[in-house]
């Protein structure tokens, strides 16, 4: 019976995924279904075989990823789908091999989530590559401060530090990695301002663009209706397709990968 769970699971997560990546938009059907689908089955559990366990792991867990993510949706950080559909898979899977499955799943998240905006971004920089290059290079020559004073002051503490202990030097890594982490952040800002944000004519607006003073959530045809009647034009945002990493990382745990023991382990 728990096999039927994990299969709901992957399926639903996969279909969200391929609907986000292609479509922006995941209907609210699917990861209602996942949570309710969840809740349900291992209420089920509980009363049929008398142990409250499971249902207590899969509703404090999923309650508390739920709360969080539309925490993160009402603050603008990502959909209202991106959370729904995390919530969905801690309240579907609880358990996964004798322990709780959320703990290497977040763990594994982290690393999928990074290494996909990357290449996200990347992607997207290459595609819009004569328009971001222009705009980054500006940006850098903007923020040279910024870039540079951080990496500086690593430097010299470790310096300093070393005059107490040698192996402070050891660690000089840092200071080139806080740079490179610098330049991502300043490279992801202009993705965001060259690429992600465009005004065009309400003529072309079509059902799930988002404004861009909105938080993430799709206009309705009726509100496209409205916005054509009263203005020419309006500045629409859009995003990296989050939902795929959800879809990811629960393949990846499943498999038993655990990507944090991979790299410090």
């Amino acid at each position: 019976m728990f096999e039927i769970i994990i299969v709901l699971a992957v399926l639903a997560s996969i279909i969200s995924g391929i609907w986000d990546l292609f479509t922006t938009e995941v209907p609210d059907q699917i990861p209602y279904a996942m949570v309710g689908s969840g809740i349900l089955y291992w209420a089920y559990n509980w009363l049929s075989t008398g142990n409250i366990q499971l249902f207590s792991i899969s509703l404090f867990t999923g309650t508390l990823l739920l709360g969080l993510g539309l925490l993160m949706y009402k603050k603008g950080q990502w959909g209202a789908a991106d959370a729904w559909v995390l919530a969905g898979i801690a309240y579907m899977i609880p358990v996964y091999n004798g322990s709780v499955f959320i703990l290497p799943y977040l763990m594994n998240f982290v690393f999928v989530a990074l290494g996909y905006v990357i290449l996200y971004a990347l992607l997207v920089g290459f595609q819009n590559r004569a328009i971001v290059a222009n705009g980054l290079k500006k940006d850098l020559n903007k923020n040279s401060k910024i870039l540079t004073l951080p990496p500086v002051a690593i430097f010299i503490a470790l310096v300093i530090a070393s005059a107490y202990n040698s192996s402070a030097l050891n660690y000089w890594f840092a200071a080139p990695f806080s740079l490179v982490i610098l330049v991502l952040w300043r490279y992801a800002k202009v993705i965001e301002n060259t690429v992600f944000t465009k005004k065009i004519s309400t003529k072309k607006l079509r059902t799930g663009d988002v404004l861009e003073k909105n938080i993430w959530i799709g206009l309705t045809s009726k509100e496209i209706k409205r916005l054509k009647t009263s203005k020419k034009y309006v500045t629409v945002k859009d995003g990296i397709r989050f939902v795929p990493v959800f879809t990811i990382t629960l393949l990846l745990t499943l498999l038993g990968f655990n990507l944090f023991l991979m790299i410090f382990g």
